[in-house]
């Protein structure tokens, strides 16, 4: 298996390792993420998925560099997680994201880390979570989800620096990478 989904908590997926720290998830491999090497060989994985959990976590910086030595040239990382708008809300985040994440690697960051490199292929900001249960379910948010959605993904940077707030928030800021070795 070459495809590993980091923190996976309750979310186990088929044809990943799974790693987490908590034994009530019964993960592959137990590992806190918070320490540095991860437990797996550099040039490794063709996928690795973050859902929730880059968050909770120390140094957001110094794990994009280890999630980059650890991916095979081309892999995909996927990484969901708050947008800044509302990530205080759970009192286990650390660390707050916007869509910017990724502009200070590569050769044309202002500021590099790692002298390591992603290409961005996709960023998404998402009004409500997708797929969580509630009053908020209803038809009427899901309609107006729809359509702030479709607004705000224009241009993701224009609605983070102008109107995210106006909406109330983004729970959500997906994105997808592609690690350029």
């Amino acid at each position: 298996m070459n495809k590993l989904n980091l923190g996976c908590g309750l979310k186990k997926l088929d044809g990943y390792i799974n790693v987490d720290i908590r034994d009530s998830c019964n993960p592959d491999v137990y590992h806190d993420l918070n320490i540095l090497p991860y437990p797996f060989l550099d040039n490794t994985f063709k996928k690795i998925i973050l859902d929730h959990v880059i968050e909770h976590l120390d140094n957001t910086l110094d794990i994009l560099v280890e999630l980059h030595r650890i991916s095979l040239n081309n892999s995909e990382i996927i990484i969901k997680c708050p947008h800044f708008s509302t990530n205080w809300v759970h009192p286990g985040h650390k660390s707050a994201i916007s869509v910017h994440l990724f502009d200070f690697f590569g050769e044309h960051a202002e500021e590099s880390y790692g002298n390591i490199n992603f290409q961005v292929e996709k960023i998404k900001l998402s009004w409500m979570r997708p797929g969580i249960k509630g009053k908020r379910n209803s038809i009427f948010f899901r309609i107006l989800s729809v359509i702030i959605n479709f607004f705000a993904n224009l241009n993701p940077f224009i609605t983070e620096r102008l109107w995210c707030y106006n909406v109330g928030g983004f729970e959500e800021v997906e994105f997808r990478v592609r690690v350029v070795k």
